[in-house]
């Protein structure tokens, strides 16, 4: 997961030249009309990274003012024989995090919480059991800002004694063994080995913490709480921690070292890595985050967002820890990292908001920038080692932030 999120800052931090004035472009959901240019770029550039035969599909999804289109190649392998299209599932993985920090944002919007609440204001239990202590560094305590930006010092996975990740009991389903209640134990043992907001460490177990924390403050399973703040917010049908048999048979399968792979199963980790979505869905919630919300978040004349939803997106898009500013800012380098969210820089100062992610048979990427009024989002069931859907949103990304326009490339 290290060398993907490498990859991942270091391409985006690349991105250095300003965008010019773009074209609206009306929506055509086809992406295969020849002689448009958008959606020839998109075409060629899922053609140039396809997974080879049997070996999985890949389908991208790209928003660009307001114009939406899916492409997808391959064989998604889903239970119904469709094909890999807008309506397919994949594993999204860390693309969840996005979401447990939009949650966050939406209860400190609600004057639930601060994002300077100590993690002990909130937390008392994990599933079970009840936390008889919290780490903290020399008295220094966790604040729920630090387990939101992978500052809290918190490792990237526990280690317990039915979870260790040098002796896995299933390595195609590494997480299966690992409950909310050992997440529960472990935390109440560890001792931090840096004041926490001092140095980034991307941290899975932080973010399933803060998914804890904030079921506890708000009175609430998360399940219930994704629902009430995105998925039913905006419409977002697909996105889900347990997908309906319907959804199932247009599920995408794994695929790992020419293999199919099962899905991992991730209980204790839900709010850090497991929802599974679709292109579609995905667009739809780039298209809230752009400030064009679907469903019933948005504004009273339908168009742009209602204030609550705006308010909510606007927070958990808003930078929280600069690597800058941190001691040690280790893998996040010169980006920052908002709630759930990381953030680079275009040319021209404005923030690309982005997070990547895998599990043993998928990778998922997703990208936007609010100001340039462009979104992408790549799911892919091929091997995850093979990062295809970072290399492919990257490509995109270079053509979307460089002048000039899209509508004048070759």
């Amino acid at each position: 997961m290290r060398r993907r999120l490498l990859l991942g800052v270091l391409c985006l931090l690349l991105w250095s030249v300003p965008l010019g004035p773009t074209e609206a472009i009306g929506l055509d959901r086809s992406g295969e009309r020849s002689g448009d240019p958008l959606a020839d770029l998109v075409t060629r550039a899922v053609e140039e990274r396809q997974p080879p035969a049997g070996a999985g599909s890949l389908v991208v999804g790209v928003i660009r003012d307001g114009r939406t289109l899916v492409v997808g190649r391959g064989d998604a392998g889903r239970p119904d024989g469709g094909p890999a299209d807008g309506r397919t599932l994949f594993q999204i993985a860390s693309l969840t995090k996005p979401f447990t920090g939009t949650i966050m944002a939406e209860l400190v919007r609600e004057g639930r919480l601060s994002p300077n609440d100590p993690l002990e204001q909130h937390l008392r239990r994990v599933g079970p059991v009840q936390v008889a202590h919290l780490p903290d560094h020399d008295g220094l305590r966790i604040r729920l800002r630090d387990l939101a930006t992978h500052t809290a010092g918190l490792p990237s996975v526990p280690e317990t004694p039915r979870f260790s990740w040098n002796r896995l009991e299933d390595p195609r389903n590494p997480y299966k063994p690992l409950s909310r209640a050992e997440l529960g134990l472990w935390l109440s043992g560890y001792r931090l080995p840096v004041p926490p907001g001092v140095r980034f460490s991307y941290s899975n177990a932080g973010m399933a913490v803060l998914g804890e924390a904030l079921s506890a403050a708000a009175g609430q399973p998360y399940e219930i709480l994704l629902k009430r703040v995105v998925t039913d917010r905006f419409g977002l049908r697909d996105t889900t921690l347990q997908p309906t048999a319907e959804q199932r048979a247009r599920k995408a399968a794994g695929h790992a070292r020419g293999r199919i792979v099962p899905d991992w199963e991730a209980p204790a980790m839900l709010p850090a890595f497991g929802l599974y979505s679709s292109a579609d869905d995905m667009l739809r919630w780039l298209s809230a985050n752009l400030g064009d919300c679907p469903g019933r978040a948005a504004g009273p004349d339908g168009q742009g967002c209602a204030p609550a939803a705006s308010a909510t997106l606007a927070l958990a898009q808003t930078v929280q820890v600069d690597g800058r500013a941190l001691a040690d800012a280790g893998s996040l380098g010169a980006g920052a990292m908002a709630l759930g969210w990381f953030v680079a820089w275009a040319g021209d100062g404005t923030p690309i908001h982005w997070h990547s992610g895998s599990t043993g048979g998928f990778n998922a990427y997703i990208a936007f920038s609010k100001a340039h009024r462009w979104g992408v989002v790549a799911l892919t069931n091929s091997d995850p080692d093979q990062v295809t859907a970072d290399r492919v949103v990257i490509d995109l990304v270079r053509h979307l932030e460089t002048r000039p326009e899209v509508a004048s490339l070759p």
